[in-house]
C-alpha cells in the first residue's frame, strides 16, 4: 500500500507544485495591490493643503526627519487622509497633516511603510527609547516612547486627537500587513 501511495504522490507532484506556485503568486499579487490601493500617494492634495496653510498667519512647522538611534533615521514628507484613504510616501515616513503639529497639544501622527529603511524597524523597539523629530524650522523636539502595541486595523482610537501632546508612530505588521504596529511617545521637556 505504501508503494502505491508513493507512486500516486510522484504522479501528482508536478500538479501540486504548480498549484502551490499559483497560490503564492496570487497572495503576493494581492498583497501588492492592496498595499498600493490602501496607501496611495496624492501629491495634489498635499500641495493644496500646504498652500492653504501658507495663507494663514500661523507658520506651518511640521516634522521633516525622525531619528531613533540604532532603529530609525529617515526623512518625513507631509501627507493627508483624503476621501477615506491615506496618502503615503514610498521612500520616506509620512506626517499626517491633519494631525497636531509638534509642540502643540494633540496627537502627532507619523506613519509609513513597513520597510526596514522607513518604519520597519519599529518592531525591534524595546520601549523607553528617545525619538528626535527635526522640524521644518530647523528646531528639534525630543520624545520618549511610553507604549508599543500591535493592534488590529480597526483600533483607530489610537489615531484620534488627544488633550496633551502625543507622538504616534504607525506602520503595518503581521501576515500580509493584516495588523498595525503603534508606538506612542510623550515629549521630553
Amino acid at each position: 500500500m505504501a508503494k502505491n501511495q508513493r507512486n500516486a504522490l510522484k504522479r501528482y507532484l508536478p500538479e501540486l507544485l504548480l498549484i502551490a506556485g499559483i497560490i503564492l503568486v496570487v497572495i503576493s499579487t494581492s498583497h501588492r495591490l492592496l498595499r498600493a490601493r490602501s496607501l496611495s500617494v496624492n501629491e495634489a492634495v498635499v500641495t493644496e493643503y500646504i498652500e492653504q496653510q501658507a495663507i494663514t498667519d500661523k507658520p506651518i512647522i511640521y516634522p521633516t526627519h525622525i531619528e531613533i538611534p540604532w532603529y530609525i533615521d529617515v526623512a518625513i514628507d507631509p501627507h493627508a487622509f483624503v476621501a477615506g484613504e491615506w496618502t503615503v510616501s514610498e521612500d520616506n515616513a509620512s506626517y499626517l497633516t491633519d494631525s497636531a503639529m509638534p509642540g502643540e497639544s494633540g496627537n502627532i501622527i507619523i506613519y509609513g511603510h513597513n520597510k526596514r529603511e522607513i518604519l520597519g524597524n519599529l518592531r525591534a523597539l524595546k520601549g523607553y527609547e528617545q525619538i528626535t523629530l527635526t522640524l521644518s524650522d530647523g528646531s528639534k523636539r525630543l520624545y520618549q516612547i511610553e507604549s508599543i502595541k500591535q493592534v488590529s486595523p480597526d483600533r483607530t482610537e489610537l489615531l484620534t486627537q488627544t488633550d496633551s501632546e502625543v507622538l504616534t508612530l504607525y506602520t503595518c505588521s503581521g501576515f500580509l500587513d493584516s495588523q498595525r504596529f503603534v508606538v506612542r511617545a510623550k515629549p521630553l521637556i
